[in-house]
C-alpha cells in the first residue's frame, strides 16, 4: 500500500473515530450529566488525551481489519519470515510494511502510560502491547481479513516498547525526576531498532547486483518428500551473464509518456497520474489511453481503450506495422509470443468477469503472474481478482460434470431407442407374413414412439432407396409418398439387404 493510500486510509478512520468521540461526549452530557444528575467535572486534558486515544484505536482496527477483505486466513509462524523476504527481494513496499508496523504500535505505548497511573510500569505496558496485538492477530485468522503472522507480534510490540521509553523519558523531564541509567534502558529498543536498520540498508547499498528474489525466507523439512526425475542433470558449473537495469525516473517516465502519447495525436492528463513505488502510470487527455511506465528499465505498457481486447496471431509484418507508429523497429532476428508463452490477460471488466484474450479463462501458473503484476501494488483487488478466478474455473468444471451425465444419459436412451427400432422392425416388417404391413406402417407405428425412430427410417428410404428399390424389384407402381408392401421373395430379399 502506498503512502499515499494510507493517509487516505487514516483520514477516513480518523473521521469514523471523530464521530465516536462525538458519541461519547454527548453521552456524558445527556445520561450523567442531565439523567444521571454527575457532578465530576469533565477534565480538558484527559478528554482530549482519551479522545485521541480513541481515534487511535479506530483507525488502528480500521487499517489491520476494517479495509481488507475475507480472502486470507493463513498462518505464518517463521520467525523473521518478513524481514528474509523482504532484504532478498529489497522491495520498498515489503519494508515500509514492517516500518509501519512498528511504527503503528508506537502511539499505544507512548499513550497507555499517561491514561492510566498503573502503566507506567515498564513490564505493564509491554503486556498491554503484546495482548494488543496478539487479539489483532486472532482476530484477523478468526475473520480471515488478515494473516496471523509471528513476526507481526514482534513488530507491533517492539512499537510499544518504543513507544513506552519515549513517553517515560518525557515524563521523567516533566516530573524531575529524571534518572540517566535508567532512560537510557529504555531507550535501548529504539537504539537497537535504529541501528539494526541502518546496518542492513547500508549493506545492502554496497551490493553492486542486489540479492536474490528467489533465495528461501524460510526452510520447510523435505526429510520426508522423495523427489525423482526421469531427467539427467549436469553438475558442471557454467558461467552465466548478469544484466544490471538503468533505473530512471518520473521526470524521465513523463517524457517517454509525452512522446508516445505524442503519437496519437494526444497528451498526458497531469490530474490523473497515479504514481507507485516503482511504477508510474499516465492517462491521455482524450480518455482513450493509458500508459505504465516502470522505473527499472523504463519499460512501458501502452493500454488503448477502445480495442482493448488486443489482436490474436499477428504476424512478424502484422506486429511491425504497428510498432512503426511509435517509431520502434522490430529486429529482423526478434521472436516474439503471446505473454508466458500462451494468453495474455488484457481485460479485466470487472470482478466478476475475468477474460483472456476474450476467451474463458482456464488459470495456469503464467496468468496467476500475469494477474500478480497486474494487481500487486492493491492486494485488496488482487485477493479478489484470485477468488473469483478460481470460483468461476470450480464453477465451469461442475457445469461440465453436469452437462457430462446429461450426454451420458442422452447417448444411453439413444442406444435404447435404436435397439427397439431395430427389434421391431425386424420383428414386424421383415419376419411378418401379413401382405399389408408395409413400410409405411412401420414408418406410422414407430413415428408416435420416437422421432429418432422416425428419422432413421426416412432417411433409409428416401427418394434414391426408392428408385432403387424400383428397379432391383421390378415395381412401377412406387412411390414416394405410397410405398407398397413387398411380398414374398422382395420381403425375403429385403430382410438379407437390411440385416
Amino acid at each position: 500500500m502506498r503512502i499515499y493510500d494510507l493517509i487516505q486510509l487514516a483520514r477516513q478512520y480518523m473521521l469514523l473515530g471523530v464521530i465516536v468521540v462525538i458519541l461519547l461526549l454527548t453521552g456524558y452530557f445527556l445520561l450523567y450529566k442531565k439523567l444521571m444528575k454527575g457532578t465530576d467535572k469533565l477534565n480538558k486534558f484527559k478528554f482530549g488525551l482519551w479522545s485521541i486515544f480513541v481515534i487511535y484505536i479506530v483507525v488502528v482496527l480500521g487499517a489491520t481489519i476494517g479495509h481488507r477483505a475475507s480472502a486470507y486466513g493463513n498462518i505464518n509462524l517463521h520467525l523473521f519470515s518478513s524481514y528474509k523476504n523482504a532484504y532478498n527481494s529489497f522491495s520498498i513496499r515489503e519494508w515500509r510494511n514492517i516500518i509501519l508496523n512498528i511504527l503503528m504500535f508506537v502511539p499505544l505505548g507512548f499513550m497507555i502510560p499517561l491514561l492510566f497511573k498503573k502503566c507506567k510500569r515498564w513490564y505493564i505496558t509491554y503486556l498491554i502491547g503484546f495482548g494488543a496485538t496478539l487479539f489483532i492477530e486472532i482476530l484477523q485468522l478468526i475473520s480471515k481479513r488478515g494473516i496471523f503472522e509471528l513476526d507481526d507480534i514482534i513488530n507491533n510490540t517492539l512499537g510499544c516498547i518504543i513507544g513506552y521509553g519515549i513517553v517515560i523519558f518525557f515524563i521523567s523531564i516533566y516530573e524531575k525526576r529524571y534518572k540517566v541509567l535508567t532512560n537510557i534502558i529504555y531507550q535501548i529498543p529504539l537504539i537497537i531498532t535504529v541501528i539494526s536498520f541502518s546496518i542492513i540498508f547500508i549493506t545492502y547499498s554496497k551490493k553492486e547486483l542486489g540479492n536474490l528474489s528467489i533465495t528461501n525466507s524460510y526452510n520447510i523439512d523435505m526429510s520426508t518428500i522423495d523427489v525423482s526425475s526421469n531427467i539427467d542433470f549436469n553438475d558442471k558449473s557454467n558461467k552465466a551473464y548478469v544484466y544490471k537495469a538503468s533505473v530512471g525516473d518520473k521526470e524521465e517516465a513523463a517524457k517517454i509518456a509525452s512522446e508516445i502519447f505524442s503519437k496519437v495525436n494526444t497528451k498526458i492528463d497531469e490530474s490523473q497520474n497515479d504514481e507507485y513505488d516503482d511504477t508510474i502510470v499516465f492517462k491521455s487527455q482524450d480518455g482513450n489511453y493509458s500508459l505504465w511506465v516502470n522505473y527499472t528499465g523504463n519499460t512501458t505498457w501502452f493500454i488503448y481503450y477502445k480495442e482493448f481486447k488486443g489482436k490474436e496471431n499477428l504476424s512478424y509484418k502484422d506486429v511491425q506495422a504497428l510498432l512503426s507508429k511509435f517509431d520502434i523497429d522490430l529486429p529482423k532476428e526478434a521472436s516474439f509470443e503471446d505473454y508466458y508463452g500462451r494468453q495474455r490477460i488484457n481485460e479485466i471488466k470487472n470482478s466478476s468477469n475475468v477474460v483472456v484474450a476474450g476467451k474463458e479463462f482456464i488459470p495456469e501458473i503464467g496468468d496467476i503472474h500475469a494477474l500478480v503484476n497486474e494487481y500487486y501494488k492493491k492486494p485488496e483487488v488482487l485477493y479478489k481478482k484470485l477468488a473469483k478466478v478460481f470460483e468461476m474455473d470450480k464453477n465451469k468444471l461442475k457445469k461440465l460434470e453436469e452437462e457430462n451425465k446429461e450426454l451420458k444419459k442422452e447417448k444411453d436412451d439413444l442406444q435404447k431407442a435404436l435397439k427397439s427400432f431395430e427389434r421391431e422392425f425386424g420383428s414386424i416388417f421383415c419376419n411378418s407374413r401379413l401382405a399389408d404391413n408395409s413400410l409405411v406402417d412401420v414408418i406410422s407405428m414407430n413415428k408416435s414412439k420416437d422421432s429418432v425412430v422416425y428419422d432413421s427410417l426416412k432417411n433409409m428410404f428416401n427418394n434414391d432407396k426408392i428408385d432403387e428399390l424400383r428397379k432391383t424389384n421390378n415395381l412401377n407402381n412406387l412411390e414416394p409418398n405410397n410405398v407398397v408392401s413387398l411380398k414374398g421373395e422382395q420381403r425375403k430379399k429385403k430382410r438379407s439387404d437390411l440385416f
